[in-house]
C-alpha cells in the first residue's frame, strides 16, 4: 500500500476524490486543503509519500506553488485544474508533472486517481525501447521515467531480440518503424512468433506518410500504433490502456486456472504446466518428483460435520500448503485431493519433505464454530521418468491407495527401479 499526498480546497472535490480513492486498496490518502497543511504533513510523515494529487490553486498558493514543492521533494505529481490553456498545459509538462486532469466531470476525477494507482503497477513494470536514434530513446526514456516504468534500451531489432530473451519479464515493447536491417514490422513478427498478446505488448511508432503503416503492424501483431509526433497525453493513454487490457486478460485467465474455492491451481492448468515443465526440466537433466496426497476420511468429515466445515477445511488446508511447502506448483486435484510438482526433488528426497509436512498437520486441529477439526493425510510420490506424466500421476494414485490401506496419515513413494 503506498502513502499518497491530496491536496484540494474545494470540500465537494474533496468528498469525490475521497470516494474513488477508496475503491483502490494500493492507496492509503493523507489529506491536506492548503500549501502550509501539505508542506506540515510532507514534514511530518513517518513513512515517505508515494505520489501527490494537488490542485493548482490554493488559497496559500495560488500560481502552482503546491507543484513546484512536490517536484522538489521529487514526488511524482498529478494536477488538477480548473481551466485548460495550451499555454498550461506546456508549462505543466515543462515542468515534469506526471499528468494535468481538468476538473470537468467526475470521470476526470476517476481518471485521476486511477493515474495514482497506475503508477504503484508501473514502477515494477519493464518497459523495453527500441529506436536507432539516441535522441528519440532519450525522449522516450523521459517520457516513461516521469511514469516510474522501468526502462530499458536497445539500439536495434536484433538487440532488442537478445534483450527479450534474457529478460522475459518484459512487459511492453516500444519500437520504431525504420531501423536498419530489420524494421519494426519485422522486429514484431518475430516476437509474435515466440510471446503473443498476453505476454508482450507491442506499440509501434513512425514518422512515416504511409497511411497503410499502421494497419500493416497490427496485422503483423502490434498491439497498437502512433504516429510521431505525438501528443505525451495519447501516449501516455494508449499504454494505460493497453496495460489494462492485458491484466484484466490476466485477471481472466488466473481466474479460470484456480480453484474456486482455495485459490490453488485447478487439476487442468495443473496437468497442462506439468507436461510444459517436465519437458523444460528434463532438456536440463532435471530430477522431477509428482505428489498427489489426500486429506484422510474427507467424506466422512463432509458427512458428519457438514459440507460447510469440510469447505472450510480445504481452505486452511491450502493456506497451510502455500505457507509451509508452496515453493511448488500447487493444486487442487478435486475432492480432498491435492497435487504438487516438486523440481530437483528425488522421490526419497520429496517423500522426507512431505512426512514432516505430515507430522506437523496432524498435530494442527482446524478451530470451525465451536469445534476444533482433527485430521491427518496420506500421500503418494514418484519420480518422473521418461517424460511421462500419465504414469506417474498412475504410480503416484497407486502409492496413495497404499497408504490408505496401511491406515492412513502414511507417505509411501516409488523411486526409479
Amino acid at each position: 500500500m503506498k502513502h499518497i499526498l491530496v491536496v484540494e480546497d474545494s470540500p465537494m472535490v474533496l468528498k469525490v476524490l475521497k470516494q474513488f480513492i477508496s475503491q483502490h486498496d494500493d492507496l492509503k490518502p493523507q489529506f491536506a486543503e492548503t500549501l502550509s497543511q501539505a508542506t506540515e504533513l510532507i514534514a511530518r510523515a513517518t513513512t515517505p509519500f508515494f505520489a501527490c494529487l494537488a490542485d493548482l490553486s490554493l488559497p496559500d498558493g495560488p500560481n502552482g506553488e503546491i507543484v513546484e514543492f512536490c517536484l522538489a521533494k521529487k514526488l511524482p505529481t498529478i494536477v488538477l485544474t480548473g481551466s485548460y490553456n495550451e499555454e498550461n498545459r506546456k508549462l505543466l509538462l515543462a515542468r515534469g508533472v506526471v499528468d494535468y486532469v481538468v476538473k470537468e466531470s467526475r470521470f476526470a476525477y476517476e481518471h485521476a486517481v486511477k493515474l495514482l494507482s497506475r503508477l504503484t503497477k508501473n514502477e515494477k513494470t519493464q518497459v523495453l525501447i527500441t529506436d536507432d536514434s539516441d535522441t528519440e530513446r532519450a525522449h522516450l526514456k523521459k517520457l516513461l521515467k516521469t511514469h516510474l516504468f522501468q526502462v530499458t534500451e536497445a539500439r536495434n531489432s536484433q538487440e532488442a531480440i537478445t534483450i527479450l530473451e534474457k529478460k522475459p519479464s518484459i512487459k511492453l515493447l516500444i519500437t520504431d518503424y525504420n531501423m536498419p536491417v530489420m524494421d519494426g514490422i519485422a522486429l514484431t513478427k518475430h516476437v509474435r512468433r515466440k510471446m503473443g498478446n498476453n505476454q508482450l505488448i507491442v506499440i509501434a511508432l513512425s514518422s512515416e506518410n504511409d497511411r497503410y503503416l499502421s494497419a500493416r503492424f497490427i496485422k503483423n501483431g502490434a498491439s497498437d500504433f502512433l504516429k510521431k509526433p505525438f501528443i505525451h497525453e495519447e501516449f501516455y493513454c494508449r499504454i494505460m490502456h493497453n496495460l489494462e487490457e492485458r491484466e484484466l486478460l490476466e485477471k481472466v485467465q488466473n481466474h479460470a486456472d484456480r480453484d474456486h474455492l482455495t485459490d490453488l491451481y485447478n487439476r487442468r492448468y495443473f496437468n497442462a504446466k506439468a507436461e510444459q515443465m517436465i519437458l523444460e526440466h528434463d532438456k536440463l537433466g532435471i530430477t522431477m518428483s509428482l505428489c498427489i496426497m489426500a486429506i484422510d476420511n474427507f467424506n466422512t468429515i463432509n458427512d458428519e460435520l457438514g459440507h460447510d466445515c469440510g469447505d472450510h477445511l480445504l481452505i486452511e488446508f491450502a493456506k497451510s500448503l502455500t505457507s509451509n511447502i508452496g515453493m511448488f506448483v500447487v493444486a487442487r486435484y478435486g475432492g480432498g485431493e491435492f497435487a504438487l510438482l516438486m523440481p530437483k526433488f528425488t522421490a526419497e528426497k520429496a517423500a522426507k519433505l512431505i512426512n514432516e509436512f505430515r507430522d506437523f498437520t496432524s498435530t494442527q486441529a482446524i478451530p470451525y464454530r465451536d469445534k476444533e477439526i482433527n485430521f491427518t493425510l496420506s500421500a503418494g510420490i514418484c519420480e518422473i521418468e521418461n517424460n511421462d506424466f500419465s504414469a506417474a500421476q498412475m504410480s503416484s494414485y497407486t502409492s496413495l491407495r497404499r497408504a490408505k490401506k496401511q491406515g492412513y496419515n502414511c507417505v509411501i513413494h516409488t523411486s526409479p527401479a
